[in-house]
């Protein structure tokens, strides 16, 4: 495997709440980051533009951890108040990790690449953002350290693998043998993965599906048995209104891997 270059529990109804919130708010900053940052590109600066879109990402997500933590703490303090009372309350499962997969992204420019990023021209440079967030809450029963404290000395590998929906094939993995590295501090890591396919036949686009997989390998032995598959991908393109139907603007998508068309 590679090296990976990083580009750097409460009740269920409250946990509900939290998750609709992080999933709504951060939309709009990102898509607005991707756009900014489209004008640096030149043929050499593909990463520049990751880098861009990666702070504006991670900058959101570090916002929504703190109100996450807030609310839980706040939740956490009104179960204590009520506990003397005739309601058993059930807390919801507390969340150890999270995986978000981001594009594709491309560094439009006037000659092309050309939007929408999920178009792709064979040979014209793409890239992926994969994150791995930690949950910085503390365990439940405190006093207790946070999941992001524990995982932080733990190792991880991370693919980005393909299905040619076209051909029905495995298609190619990103990188190629795969991403590995440590947590650290903090509990937000994000990595910039170029992509690249064949050229299909001229008039034949190839159409691909994406989806992000990560397994944590110790270090030790008894580790909790930890592995994932991003089921929130954000989708950066804008989808214009036609005939009747109405726009739709970049979102984040539940359990739909990222989906693109490579063509020449």
């Amino acid at each position: 495997m590679s090296t990976p270059v990083e580009v750097k529990n409460g009740y269920e109804e409250q946990a509900v709440k939290v998750a609709s919130k992080v999933k709504t708010t951060a939309v709009a900053q990102i898509a607005r980051a991707a756009n900014t940052a489209a004008v640096l590109y030149t043929s050499d600066e593909v990463q520049q533009q990751a880098q861009a879109i990666i702070t504006a990402w991670e900058a959101k997500l570090q916002e929504q951890s703190k109100q996450y933590v807030q609310r839980l703490m706040a939740a956490s303090q009104g179960e204590q108040l009520e506990a003397a009372g005739p309601i058993t309350f059930h807390p919801a499962p507390y969340q150890w990790w999270n995986l978000l997969l981001a594009g594709p992204f491309q560094p439009v420019a006037p000659l092309g690449p050309f939007l929408p990023s999920k178009i792709i021209r064979a040979g014209e440079p793409a890239f992926m953002i994969a994150t791995l967030w930690r949950n910085p809450a503390p365990l439940p029963g405190g006093p207790n350290p946070s999941a992001a404290q524990i995982m932080a000395p733990f190792n991880f590998s991370i693919w980005l693998e393909t299905i040619n929906l076209t051909h029905v094939v495995n298609g190619p993995d990103f990188p190629a043998g795969g991403l590995a590295g440590v947590f650290g501090p903090g509990n937000i890591n994000s990595f910039f993965i170029p992509i690249s396919f064949p050229a299909p036949v001229d008039g034949r686009p190839t159409l691909y599906e994406m989806n992000m997989v990560v397994d944590i390998l110790g270090p030790g032995v008894g580790l909790p048995p930890f592995a994932g598959y991003s089921t929130w991908v954000f989708d950066p393109d804008f989808e214009p209104p036609f005939l009747g139907l109405p726009g739709v603007g970049p979102q984040f998508q539940h359990d739909i891997p990222a989906r693109f068309a490579v063509y020449v």
